[in-house]
C-alpha cells in the first residue's frame, strides 16, 4: 500500500547542515508551505521571545493543517514531531557543518560590507542594521557539539514517533529524499492565517530557479538511514 503524500514535515539538523536550503527545495518539490523557526523566534536586535510566548508561537504553528518546519529548538522538537506525518534529520559530520557554517558567515559579511541583498538565510525579524550573524563562535560549538548535546536532548522525542524518521548523513542522501518525496505537478497549498510563511527565498534570490541543493544530486548508493519507522 503506498503511503500518502506527507503534509506535516520537520525538517532537523546542525547548525551548518544546510536545513534551509533543502526546506526551501523540499517546499519547492511538495508544494507544502515552509516556515523558518528561526524566523518566529529571533526579532530586531537578535531579541528572543519569552518562554510563553514561544511556546504558544509553536503550538498554534504546528496546529496547521499542512507546512514544513525548519529548524531545531530542541525544546519544542516533541511538539512539532507528535504533530508531523515525517521528520526529516539532516546529520552530516559536524567538522563538515563548522566549515559551512565558516563560509556562510564570510559571505553573509562579505555582502553586508558591500551592501548587497544577503544570498544566504537570515531571520526575518532582524533590524535592518542587525548583523547577520549572532555569533560564529557559538555556532561553531554548536554544530561541534551538536551529536552529543541537542541530538541528544532531542532522541527521546525522535524514538517516541510514530512518523517515519529519515536520517540523512550526505548531500546524496538528502537528495535521495527529496526525489522521494517531490509530488509531480505540486500546487502550493495555502498556509494557515496567521502562519509566518517563508519569504527568504524572494529576499535571497529576486529571479532564478528555486533553490536546491548546491551540488547536483548523485545518483543514490542507498536510502537514507530511517531512525525510527512505524507506519501510522
Amino acid at each position: 500500500m503506498t503511503r500518502p503524500s506527507p503534509r506535516r514535515i520537520v525538517v532537523l539538523g546542525s547548525p551548518g547542515s544546510g536545513k534551509s536550503t533543502f526546506s526551501h527545495a523540499l517546499a519547492a518539490g511538495t508544494g507544502l508551505p515552509l516556515v523558518h523557526l528561526d524566523d518566529l523566534y529571533w526579532g530586531p536586535g537578535w531579541r528572543r521571545p519569552t518562554a510563553p510566548e514561544w511556546e504558544h508561537a509553536v503550538e498554534r504553528l504546528v496546529a496547521g493543517p499542512h507546512w514544513i518546519i525548519d529548524g531545531n529548538f530542541a525544546d519544542t522538537v516533541r511538539q512539532r514531531v507528535e504533530r508531523a506525518d515525517t521528520v526529516i534529520l539532516l546529520d552530516r559530520h559536524p567538522w563538515l557543518c563548522a566549515a559551512a557554517l565558516v563560509r556562510r558567515s564570510l559571505r553573509l559579511r562579505r555582502d553586508a560590507l558591500l551592501g548587497r541583498r544577503p544570498r544566504d538565510f537570515v531571520p526575518a525579524g532582524l533590524a535592518v542594521n542587525d548583523p547577520p550573524v549572532r555569533s560564529l563562535t557559538a555556532l561553531v560549538r554548536k554544530a561541534a557539539g551538536f551529536r552529543d548535546r541537542e541530538l541528544h536532548r532531542m532522541s527521546p522525542a525522535l524514538t517516541a514517533a510514530s512518523a517515519p524518521v529519515l536520517r540523512c548523513r550526505s548531500r546524496r542522501a538528502a537528495a535521495q529524499v527529496l526525489r522521494d518525496l517531490a509530488t509531480p505537478a505540486a500546487h502550493p497549498l495555502p498556509a494557515a492565517p496567521g502562519t509566518p510563511v517563508c519569504g527568504c527565498a524572494q529576499r535571497r534570490r529576486p529571479s532564478g530557479p528555486p533553490p536546491g541543493p548546491s551540488r547536483p544530486p548523485a545518483p543514490s548508493s542507498g536510502p537514507a538511514r530511517p531512525v525510527h519507522e512505524r507506519s501510522t
